[in-house]
């Protein structure tokens, strides 16, 4: 879905961001996740669908089985979230049956003039070119105020705990080819390039691909 560039869903590690907890979201956290997302992750087509389409997204990807939505916590202020899915067709799926059509009259206007870059995204959630194996992760996002504090690298090795305790043992992104500053934080985190691929016409994206450390 995107990218920009967190840790457990008990809280934050000793040495993490101070002060933030990253914690599971849910349903009521979606507006907080759409607004990052539109405001901090230019890549990829969903923010240019508006607040209202990505706060309907990420209300079903909390209440989706095999999906989760993660939250970065300041005192009670989201500072930053992390998106994954197991079955990433499902979840689209799931979205279009039950919340299409008020998605879809929200940001209407937009869908016309992209209905390209629509297609396209739907047709990576059925698999082909720039799809891994394992739990994908759709987005992450850090506020502006809290960039540099670590905040991202929590929620990326909070999302491999997620990984890791549903019992799966891979994991992958993709993310935009000259995207330098979260193609780093990733492959910090255990990621390795194994892909490069257009996932909308004239975008070069890359695949990224993680695996847990045999026990």
């Amino acid at each position: 879905m995107g990218t920009d560039g967190s840790r457990d869903g008990h809280g934050a590690a000793a040495d993490g961001a101070p002060g933030v907890t990253v914690r599971p979201g849910g349903p009521a956290d979606a507006p907080d996740a759409a607004r990052l997302h539109a405001g901090r992750i230019t890549e990829g087509f969903l923010s240019f669908l508006g607040p209202g389409f990505l706060t309907r997204l990420y209300r079903r990807i909390a209440r989706s089985p095999g999906s989760f939505l993660l939250v970065a916590d300041a005192g009670g202020t989201v500072v930053g979230f992390i998106a994954g899915s197991a079955d990433v067709g499902g979840l689209y799926r799931s979205f279009l049956v039950r919340d299409g059509v008020p998605a879809g009259l929200a940001a209407a206007p937009r869908l016309v003039r992209g209905w390209r870059r629509v297609l396209e995204t739907l047709r990576h959630g059925s698999g082909g070119a720039g799809t891994g194996r394992g739990t994908e992760l759709l987005a992450v996002a850090v506020d502006p105020g809290s960039s540099g504090q670590g905040v991202g690298t929590d929620l990326v090795t909070a999302f491999l705990d997620q990984v890791a305790a549903s019992g799966a043992t891979e994991a992958y992104v993709v993310v935009g080819a000259d995207n330098t500053g979260a193609i780093g934080l990733y492959r910090r985190a255990g990621f390795a390039p194994v892909e490069e691929f257009e996932l909308h016409a004239g975008t070069r994206s890359l695949c990224m691909q993680w695996r847990a450390a045999p026990a």
